[in-house]
């Protein structure tokens, strides 16, 4: 099938390397399976080999045609596994990035502290006084930074405030904090542009927050909205004592029955994780989410080829779009990784991020009217 083979060439370069990257541990924690041999990399499975693997299994497969949530089984699929770490800090330990809570001096939260009724009372001037007096006796607490840019940037000063945020971002480039407000700051400079890239670097490092998109939803006049998600799964498998059981809504796209069969034969099948990740070990991995949403594109490019489609999925086609742009690994990431691990995105490598950095500014935050 040609249009598979297009697909599947881009999604195979990619699996060697993105195992370990893509697989829930390796962020906070040494990898717990091997990843695949970069000399050795096994291809991903068409629609018809998937279907014809799940017929020779031994393993009692069943099809139950259901109705899908409004957003699909994105929260099904990817739960949340660890939780966010509230003022994050990436060290390295046993050759690993991992996270920790950002040391705090007790001195300096007790005028964090004092200053913060003034801050809620818009006694902006009296609360600068004592962010200014907590960096003067620490001038490494990135928090106290962060705090007195808010107490300018609210008392009607962003020049001054953005100096303190990229102070604060300097010191701890992993708050997302630090970069939203530095947007905040530029925005009221007028210069939309790097208002923009910095709104886009907190949504690297805090893809899923909903506080984030909230802002977006609520500031039009800004002129960018964040897209929908691309990934709205209409297709899933879930594990029973008899076998594995695959819903499908069928008042969706097709394309979504391959992505579950996929899903079911990743669930049922130790053998082909075995295969694919040199472990037979089930949880979050790319090679899973790459191989099946594969599955899912090429059914769909190949129905458009074909004349089958009366109407073109708009969702499918924006994933086509993405496989396309060379951009899967950032959409895997932005949209099933950050949900399972919601600061997965802080201990990647800076060419990682950069990446996905570019893929926020291309697919996600848009200037309005943008798709």
């Amino acid at each position: 099938m040609k249009g598979w083979n297009l697909v599947s060439r881009y999604w195979f370069g990619l699996l060697g390397s993105l195992v370990c990257v893509l697989a829930l541990g390796c962020a906070s924690s040494p990898p717990a399976s091997p990843a695949v041999p970069t000399t050795k990399r096994p291809s991903f499975l068409s629609p018809p080999e998937i279907l014809e693997r799940m017929e020779k299994s031994p393993v009692s497969y069943k099809v139950e045609p259901q109705d899908s949530p409004p957003g699909g089984w994105a929260e099904q699929l990817w739960p949340r596994q660890l939780e966010p770490v509230t003022w994050p800090q990436v060290v390295e330990e046993g050759g690993s990035r991992v996270l920790r809570e950002w040391p705090q001096k007790p001195e300096v939260q007790q005028l964090l502290a004092e200053a913060e009724p003034h801050y809620q009372a818009q006694r902006f001037e009296e609360a600068a006084r004592l962010y200014a007096q907590a960096t003067e006796r620490c001038p490494g607490c990135y928090l106290a930074w962060l705090f007195r840019g808010d107490a300018a940037l609210f008392g009607g000063d962003p020049t001054t405030a953005l100096a303190h945020y990229d102070k604060a971002a300097e010191l701890n480039p992993y708050d997302y904090r630090a970069h939203f407000y530095r947007g905040s700051a530029l925005i009221r400079l007028e210069r939309s542009q790097e208002a923009r890239e910095a709104w886009a670097w907190s949504l690297v490092l805090n893809p899923r927050n909903p506080i984030i998109r909230q802002f977006f939803q609520n500031n039009r006049s800004v002129g960018l909205a964040i897209t929908d998600d691309v990934i709205v799964p209409r297709g899933r498998a879930l594990a029973q004592d008899d076998g594995v059981v695959i819903h499908f809504d069928p008042d969706h796209h097709p394309a979504w029955f391959a992505y579950a069969n996929c899903k079911a034969l990743w669930l049922g099948e130790p053998s082909h994780r075995q295969e694919m990740t040199g472990s037979t070990e089930h949880r979050f991995t790319s090679a899973e989410e790459l191989e099946c949403l594969a599955s899912a594109v090429s059914l769909y490019e190949s129905g458009l080829r074909k004349g089958e489609e009366e109407h073109e999925d708009r969702a499918l086609s924006r994933l086509s779009a993405i496989v396309q742009g060379k951009m899967a690994t950032e959409l895997i990431l932005f949209e099933m990784a950050a949900r399972v691990h919601p600061q997965i995105t802080l201990t990647l490598d800076d060419e990682a991020r950069k990446r996905l950095h570019a893929y926020v500014l291309r697919y996600v935050l848009v200037p309005t009217g943008g798709t």
